[in-house]
């Protein structure tokens, strides 16, 4: 409906008569109009001045209560907002008067409250591609990669790291610098292959094991004048037969040792690296007195126990002296 207005005065025209000039000339003002302002023809103007200019579009009543509708021209920073252009797509024209700021599931949210629209990213946020940071990418708890990461030039790690699995191509440098402790498979049940098809693995510095060190397709090599397989005996002072001597290396010193010519005796090394008759071990003899001839004629082993035979040739001169055993429990 148009509702009630103001008259306003007429103009007068030649050949035509008069006519109402309250749409011809707008009304001025120092404020915008409001909807309260509807005592106006339709398609009136009106002037907010050194601000902007609006029409009168339409008027309503509800329930005896009358509301204008006023629209916007254009202001003194420009015309009235026809488009919206974004990234691509052109400039975007309203459909039914309205424009729609949508966002994209799990990428970006929008939402509107009065006067006011409000660009977001969603807690869980899924990206279409590639994320790149030119700076630091932070992440508040733990940063969860589903397939694989590509580090450009150096992984910083503060705090302990879990890896359930790492494979690593290129130099690898573990612990380079500092006083740090590195430990390698000492806390799981699976093996730990070090070292490569083709190359060498070198060791700076001691290597310690607390359990065997095994090569299935190489030999263990030691090279160099000042290299070589350091293996430390337990050592047992001289005494009688049977000695204890705990260890996969040993040196055993019997003391008293008289064998005649011809004759034999038998020695015995308690030893709990000895599991059983199985048990190879690696023996050699010496300290017999000059003109013996002492040979180790068999060895018998037996769980946590080595019997030594040893005989002295035929002719040779009895050996009343202190002999030493030095062994090497092989498997």
């Amino acid at each position: 409906m148009t509702g009630a207005f103001q008259p306003g005065a007429n103009n007068y025209a030649v050949a035509v008569g008069t006519n109402p000039e309250n749409v011809s000339v707008p009304h001025i003002d120092i404020r915008a109009p409001a909807a309260s302002d509807y005592l106006y023809p339709l398609g009136k103007r009106w002037l907010d001045v050194g601000v902007g200019e609006y029409v009168l579009l339409s008027n309503s009543v509800v329930n005896g209560v009358y509301t204008a509708n006023w629209s916007l021209l254009g202001t003194t920073g420009g015309g009235a907002l026809n488009t919206l252009t974004g990234g691509s797509g052109g400039a975007i024209a309203p459909v039914a008067n309205n424009i729609t700021l949508a966002g994209t599931g799990s990428q970006i949210t929008t939402t509107g409250t009065a006067g006011t629209i409000t660009f977001s990213i969603p807690a869980a946020f899924i990206a279409p591609g590639s994320i790149a940071s030119t700076t630091t990418l932070a992440s508040g708890t733990s940063l969860a990669v589903g397939t694989s990461a590509t580090v450009g030039t150096t992984l910083g790690v503060t705090g302990a790291t879990t890896l359930a699995g790492l494979t690593q191509v290129g130099t690898a440098s573990i612990n380079a610098s500092g006083a740090g402790v590195t430990t390698i498979g000492t806390g799981g049940t699976g093996a730990v292959n070090i070292g490569n098809a083709t190359g060498n693995t070198a060791v700076t510095g001691t290597l310690t094991s607390s359990g065997n060190i095994i090569t299935t397709a190489g030999n263990l090599e030691a090279t160099g004048v000042a290299s070589g397989l350091l293996l430390t005996p337990t050592v047992v002072a001289a005494g009688a037969s049977p000695q204890t001597a705990n260890g996969r290396v040993v040196a055993v010193t019997f003391s008293g040792v008289s064998i005649a010519a011809g004759a034999t005796q038998t020695f015995v090394i308690t030893n709990s690296a000895v599991t059983g008759a199985g048990t190879v071990i690696l023996y050699s003899l010496y300290g017999a007195t000059a003109g013996a001839a002492l040979t180790i004629v068999s060895v018998t082993n037996s769980a946590g126990s080595s019997s030594i035979v040893v005989t002295n040739g035929t002719g040779a001169t009895t050996s009343i002296v202190n002999i030493t055993f030095t062994g090497l429990v092989l498997n």
